[in-house]
């Protein structure tokens, strides 16, 4: 009895593999339909399907064996119970599938989100950086203008500066010079006044009154004492024409004194002014150099910074793919899992429909099925 079920459960595994669905959806609408056909129909359509004809075969050995009909029952519900076991097995390792598979797609889903996630976020940082630096670069230009500017204007203004006090030395120099003859003429007519003789001074005198009439820088000023004393050498020397002379020299000599002091003030506070604005520029210059060089870092942080964004979304881009694309792969397998769970399921409920008709059959028309099955080849 055991030899001849394990024969069997042997059969069914190989003809488990042959049956296709169109096959097993045919054979339940027949047995299905058996109730309303004749016996001889029903066993005929079982003994046309290949687990049917196993079947028979098996209960054929049994009659010929004249085993008692408990038996045959008793082998039926054998290979009914290992059909039972397929299934729950079937079931069994479906369900791990189905807990491996919906673990696994939970996995790829975090993975696609996560990615996704990433690739958003470093687009949003790619764009936010791009519009920074644009601005980083528009300042960068500002201030390498504004640079240019402080250059330019301390360029100008220190050549401002240096003819200012070129023209401060020059007629500060010419007042020197002015105030030189002016001194020389009143020691003239001191010695006039003391007695010498217009001939004893007469070169110094003509060298004095040259150097007067040569003078450009203040001809309006000096055009009096040049005029007196040209009066004094023509009419002679007399000690009211001296007096006026002496007090005409020492008026003159003073406002060039007073013209000097102006103008030395005016230069002393020009000075100050361009030492002041000198190091406000030099200030403005090194600030302005510092922002620049500060700028000029943030804006290769900032193409870095982009440079690292793309690169990470072509990275998280192809990851993404593959993600998807396993998660395609395992729904794709878990679909055949799933169609294969179905078929054989399907296949397991028609060969136990199978086992039920057989049963009903030796059940309640044992001598027909006998007869049968002892008519098949």
């Amino acid at each position: 009895m055991r030899k001849v079920f394990i024969q069997i459960k042997k059969e069914l595994l190989k003809f488990n593999e042959l049956i296709r669905s169109l096959a097993i959806l045919a054979l339940v609408v027949t047995i299905t339909t058996a109730k309303f056909i004749d016996i001889h129909t029903t066993l005929a359509q079982i003994n046309a399907n290949p687990f049917g004809n196993v079947v028979l075969s098996a209960i054929k050995a049994h009659l010929q064996a004249q085993t008692p009909a408990n038996e045959v029952n008793m082998l039926l519900n054998a290979v009914d119970a290992g059909i039972v076991q397929d299934q729950n097995d079937h079931d069994h390792a479906f369900e791990l599938d189905t807990t491996t598979n919906n673990r696994i797609v939970e996995d790829l889903d975090k993975e696609i989100l996560y990615h996704q996630n990433q690739i958003a976020a470093n687009t949003q940082l790619r764009d936010d950086t791009i519009e920074s630096l644009a601005v980083s670069e528009e300042d960068i230009r500002v201030t390498i203008q504004d640079i240019a500017n402080i250059e330019a204007t301390y360029a100008r203004e220190e050549t401002t500066r240096n003819q200012q006090h070129e023209t401060f030395i020059a007629k500060t120099t010419a007042i020197d010079d002015v105030i030189d003859a002016i001194d020389d003429a009143a020691k003239l007519i001191q010695h006039l006044s003391l007695g010498a003789s217009f001939a004893q001074i007469k070169t110094k005198f003509d060298s004095l009154h040259k150097k007067l009439l040569d003078n450009t820088s203040h001809t309006a000023l000096l055009q009096p004492v040049i005029t007196a004393l040209t009066e004094l050498a023509t009419h002679g020397v007399n000690q009211k024409a001296l007096t006026k002379i002496a007090q005409l020299l020492s008026e003159i000599r003073q406002q060039l004194v007073q013209e000097k002091a102006a103008k030395t003030d005016v230069e002393e506070r020009q000075a100050a002014h361009w030492a002041e604005f000198s190091v406000h520029l030099a200030n403005e210059h090194t600030r302005l150099g510092e922002r620049k060089a500060q700028l000029e870092v943030q804006i290769q942080e900032q193409k870095d910074t982009i440079e690292d964004a793309i690169s990470w979304i072509e990275f998280q881009t192809l990851e993404l793919e593959n993600s998807e694309e396993r998660l395609a792969g395992q729904q794709t397998w878990f679909a055949v899992q799933s169609q294969i769970y179905e078929t054989q399921t399907a296949e397991r409920t028609a060969q136990q429909e199978i086992i039920d008709r057989l049963q009903e059959h030796i059940s309640e028309k044992l001598s027909t099925t006998a007869q049968f099955i002892a008519s098949r080849n």
